[in-house]
């Protein structure tokens, strides 16, 4: 029952996110009533609440009391949002089919610094894995990544082409929070083959530790993002107000 519920909250997230892409909904503007939406996407209004509500948290809308529901005039928005629970959750969201290439699987021993970003032993066993993370079929990310063995230790190269963090959260390995690092780096000949660009292509290098609610880590690597078909949106509040 509640996997049903969650794909409809997708639906309208999907619907009202697809409006703010291609500009129907615009900055300040207010979108369908409540009751507009359960018609046009034949769902319950608790459910239309829950994704407006879901919106509101992320500042995507907000509401007025008597009025409606309007487009955040900054919306935090973008095709896709960093660190929102991994790449293949995102896509689905924005109405897009992930897919992953180029993948390999191995097992190793973790070095000084994946030692260091996972807080465990030098030496200990983790997964490393490389892959290309697609959306309607067009390589956006590269990904070199490294996961503990303990965690999944029966980890394959077919679920690694599927979403990792879909796989850990059936072992009650739940994403919670992520450290990033950006920088704008230039593509380099190996990378601009696997993303389908050239060389010295401008890219996105994103250095990222994932957390655990409890503050341990369990995943650490580097993606590079196709500056074309990726946008970062930061939102930067001041707390003294």
């Amino acid at each position: 029952m509640k996997k049903n519920i969650s794909n409809k909250n997708d639906i309208v997230r999907s619907y009202i996110l697809d409006r703010i892409q291609q500009r129907v909904y615009t900055a300040g503007q207010i979108i369908e009533s409540e009751n507009k939406l359960c018609e046009i996407l034949n769902v319950s209004r608790m459910t239309v609440r829950k994704a407006l509500d879901s919106l509101v948290s992320d500042g995507i809308v907000y509401k007025e009391k008597g009025r409606g529901t309007f487009v955040s005039k900054q919306p935090k928005y973008s095709e896709f949002r960093c660190g929102a629970g991994g790449f293949t959750q995102e896509a689905k969201k924005r109405g897009m089919v992930p897919s992953t290439t180029d993948v390999t699987l191995n097992l190793i021993e973790a070095n000084e610094k994946i030692a260091k970003n996972l807080n465990i032993p030098l030496h200990e066993k983790v997964w490393e894995i490389t892959r290309v993370r697609c959306a309607d079929g067009i390589p956006n990310i590269y990904v070199e990544e490294y996961f503990l063995y303990t965690h999944c230790p029966d980890l394959t190269i077919d679920i690694v082409h599927q979403s990792m963090y879909e796989y850990l959260e059936k072992k009650g390995i739940l994403f919670a929070f992520v450290d990033q690092k950006l920088e704008a780096v230039s593509c380099n000949s190996e990378i601009a083959k696997k993303l389908h660009i050239k060389k010295g292509h401008p890219l996105i290098r994103m250095s990222l530790i994932a957390y655990m609610k409890n503050g341990i880590p369990f995943n650490c690597g580097i993606e590079y993002y196709r500056t074309d078909h990726y946008t970062l949106v930061q939102s930067i509040y001041n707390k003294d107000l």
